[in-house]
């Protein structure tokens, strides 16, 4: 059997382990393409040994290359794909991304190419899944920089630290994070917390405590789009003035796509890959892996997925309120 093997959009680490458990469980030889859905159309592929998938499966050292694009294939392109998956044998095409990819995917399989979709991005957005590739290691990062920021706040006490995070239009990033970190609030696009208020929070914390440190997502202040920074440039400028102590700015940006791969993404991509082939063996086709509420892998038709935002009925939202952190 051989597997094509595609990622597309925001690179995430943890994609490695994925790619080596499909080769593993399926006893299969995997052909990568480079490059998303662009490396697809031009061929741009590669090989790659057993030995070296299994070398490289817990590192955070790429071996495959993302890739972006806005351009819609036409039904001439998606038959140059499938003539490029045809020469070169390839049984079933499985891609990790966004909502884009697996819009892709799901034209694609209409061609007649049994494709296979799951979710990899840092930002835990896609609809339907409780995790995406990528997510679990980002959470690990953000941990790391909150760890050194409090250690630096009780060597030298009242200081107030503001962190902006990647996450697009949806605070899951920002919001489990801080839960894991024991970051003292959290600033996302679903709970918006008035000025005055979260102020009027810091300085009592200040009272009790060395450091106060503020997780924000980059789309809190509604001023996002495809590659904006600096929400945090709007949100300290009005905070400043009604705390009287300068605010520590920290943009983590793109260091959260990458990092060594905590166990729990080790586990979740195995644990997809494990479904994946599953589906694979008993004839299943075109489908989407999804995590669902109980952390199980479950097959769902090949859809286009849409972006969630965070449930604020649901457990993370509801811990966080119960901490105070939003």
């Amino acid at each position: 059997m051989r597997i094509g093997l595609v990622i597309s959009g925001g690179d995430s680490t943890g994609i490695n382990n994925f790619i080596f458990q499909i080769a593993n469980l399926a006893n299969a030889e995997i052909v990568i393409f480079n490059g998303g859905i662009q490396g697809l159309l031009e061929n741009n592929s590669q090989h790659i040994s057993y030995r070296e998938m299994l070398d490289f499966s817990v590192s955070s050292m790429p071996i495959i290359s993302s890739g972006r694009t806005d351009k819609l294939l036409t039904d001439n392109e998606y038959k140059i794909v499938v003539g490029n998956l045809k020469a070169k044998r390839i049984n079933t095409l499985v891609m990790a991304g966004g909502d884009g990819s697996l819009q892709f995917l799901k034209v694609l399989s209409g061609y007649g190419v049994n494709c296979f979709g799951v979710g990899m991005t840092i930002d835990n957005d896609i609809n339907g899944s409780e995790y995406t590739i990528g997510f679990a290691t980002a959470c690990e990062q953000v941990l790391k920089e909150v760890i050194k920021l409090r250690n630096t706040g009780r060597g030298l006490p009242n200081r107030v630290f503001i962190v902006e995070l990647l996450g697009a239009r949806c605070g899951e990033l920002t919001l489990q994070s801080a839960i894991k970190s024991n970051a003292d609030f959290a600033l996302i696009p679903e709970c918006q917390v008035p000025v005055n208020d979260l102020a009027l929070k810091i300085t009592e914390k200040l009272k009790v405590q060395n450091s106060v440190i503020i997780l924000c997502s980059e789309g809190y202040t509604n001023e996002y789009k495809s590659g904006f920074q600096g929400a945090i440039n709007t949100v300290v400028p009005l905070l400043e003035p009604l705390i009287n102590i300068r605010i520590r700015k920290t943009i983590m940006g793109f260091s959260l796509r990458n990092g060594d791969p905590t166990s729990e993404e080790i586990y979740q991509g195995t644990s997809m890959a494990n479904e994946i082939v599953r589906c694979i063996r008993s004839g299943m086709q075109n489908k989407v892996i999804v995590i669902n509420s109980n952390n199980k892998p479950i097959p769902i038709d090949l859809i286009s997925m849409g972006h969630r935002t965070v449930d604020t009925n649901g457990h993370y939202f509801k811990l966080g309120k119960e901490l105070g952190i939003i």
